[in-house]
C-alpha cells in the first residue's frame, strides 16, 4: 500500500479542494442553481462524488491493512449510493435524467464498492495489477520469456 500513498494523496487533496470550489461556486450564484433543477442534480452529484473520492482516499490513507477499511471504503460509496438514488430516481421518471452523465456516477460507485470489498475480502492484487500493466521481461508474474 506504501506504493499507493501519493496517489491516494494527490485524490484526496485535489477531491477536497474541487470539493471547497463547489462550495464557493454554490454560494456564490445560489438563486441560479436553487431555480434550475437541473444545476440542482449536477451540484449534488458532484459534491457526492467528490466526498465519495475524499472519505475513500482518506481511508487509503489510514495507515492500516485492517479489512475493516475496505468495508468502510464499500459503505462509503453504498451510502452515497443511497444517498443520490432517490434523486437518479426521480429525474428518471420525470425524464430529464441525463444517462450519459449518470452512467459513469453509478459505474465509479459500483467501482469503489467493489474495490472496497475486495480489500475486505483479503484480495491481494499487486500480482493481478503487475500481470495488466507491467511491460518488463524480467518481471517476477509474468517470468523472464514473456513477450
Amino acid at each position: 500500500m506504501q506504493e499507493w500513498s501519493d496517489f491516494y494523496v494527490a485524490l484526496g487533496g485535489a477531491a477536497a479542494a474541487l470539493t471547497g470550489l463547489l462550495f464557493i461556486a454554490v454560494s456564490l450564484r445560489p438563486r441560479e442553481i436553487r431555480t434550475t433543477p437541473l444545476m440542482v442534480g449536477r451540484a449534488r452529484s458532484a459534491f457526492y462524488a467528490f466526498a465519495t473520492i475524499t472519505f475513500v482516499a482518506l481511508l487509503a490513507l489510514a495507515g492500516t491493512g485492517s479489512r475493516w477499511v475496505g468495508l468502510a471504503q464499500a459503505g462509503v460509496a453504498l451510502g452515497m449510493l443511497g444517498a443520490s438514488m432517490p434523486f437518479t430516481v426521480a429525474a428518471h421518471r420525470s425524464g430529464v435524467l441525463n444517462y450519459r452523465r449518470a452512467l459513469p456516477y453509478h459505474a465509479g460507485l459500483l467501482i469503489v464498492t467493489i474495490g472496497g470489498l475486495m480489500r475486505a475480502g483479503g484480495a491481494n492484487w499487486r500480482d493481478s495489477w503487475a500481470l495488466v500493466i507491467s511491460h518488463q521481461h524480467d518481471d517476477p508474474v509474468l517470468g523472464d520469456d514473456s513477450p
